[in-house]
């Protein structure tokens, strides 16, 4: 099981709307990840911030080869 992209303490916000407060998280290469959330939850901008589109406020992504 190999490390893809590792998220650690993530923060995005737009004026008062925080998308993502100290996040954490790991995807390895053998499982399959779905964004599920409602409407202006954040799950574009995520998307956006994880393909370096988008810089976070605070915390790193980090991607493995």
């Amino acid at each position: 099981m190999a490390v893809l992209i590792q998220i650690q303490e993530a923060t995005k916000s737009y004026g008062s709307q925080v998308l993502l407060d100290h996040a954490d998280a790991t995807i390895s290469d053998d499982v399959k990840v779905g964004f599920i959330g409602r409407n202006g939850a954040g799950k574009s901008t995520l998307l956006r911030v994880l393909l370096g589109e988008e810089e976070l406020d605070h915390g790193q992504i980090t991607r493995h080869p």
